[in-house]
């Protein structure tokens, strides 16, 4: 079936594909990170104020993004041991990931003006 969404995001169809989606994950999780450190979890969870269902997305999506932008040196991780708990693994903001996600923003703003062009454009037809 075209579009339909499966468990771990869109799947089909001319909808969404995966590494679309992965790649909009990136500036949803630097600006997470913008505001505090965060571990994995934490970061999954926190999709859902983007509009992305923590439930329907791969979180190995989120982890190999963090893994990714690590690698990049946009964010840097190091391990702490909580009282009771596993160790987790907590992600920073670097100061060349705080510029990535100003490029981001500046990027997606052109997209937004696009998008709201050729949807007015669309609309008036």
């Amino acid at each position: 079936m075209h579009g339909e969404r499966g468990r771990h995001g869109w799947r089909g169809g001319r909808g969404p594909q995966r590494g679309q989606i992965a790649r909009l994950v990136e500036p949803c999780l630097l600006t997470l990170l913008s505001e505090r450190a965060r571990h994995g979890y934490d970061l999954t969870s926190a999709l859902g104020r983007f509009g992305l269902d923590p439930e329907a997305l791969d979180s190995g999506l989120v982890y190999r993004a963090l893994r990714d932008m690590e690698t990049a040196g946009w964010v840097t991780s190091d391990w702490h041991v909580g009282a009771g708990g596993p160790p987790r693994r907590i992600y920073n903001l670097t100061p060349s990931g705080k510029a990535a996600l100003e490029v981001w923003r500046e990027e997606l703003g052109r997209t937004h003006d696009f998008l709201h062009r050729l949807l007015d454009e669309g609309g008036e037809r």
